[in-house]
């Protein structure tokens, strides 16, 4: 992933806090992961999923605005191009 762009120096970074009920606490503490990485993981992730699902809206609203177009024009341009 883009693990280089995590790796910023400390001053690029900033903290956040969650709070998490003790049970889930415990639970974490027995399992072998480097949570914060994990979480930075999920979080990017997440950002990513939105920036598609906003990019898909767009596109969506292009469709929209623009005329329908047929298979027979569709295959036309295929075919120019091929011929360039």
């Amino acid at each position: 992933m883009e693990q280089t762009k995590l790796k910023q120096s400390v001053k690029e970074q900033t903290v956040i806090t969650v709070k998490i009920p003790k049970e889930m606490k415990k639970k974490m503490k027995q399992i072998d992961v480097n949570w914060s990485e994990y979480i930075r993981d999920c979080v990017q992730k997440k950002i990513n999923q939105e920036k598609m699902k906003a990019a898909f809206e767009k596109l969506d609203e292009i469709r929209k605005r623009s005329k329908p177009t047929s298979n027979e024009e569709i295959v036309s341009w295929i075919r120019e191009d091929r011929e360039r």
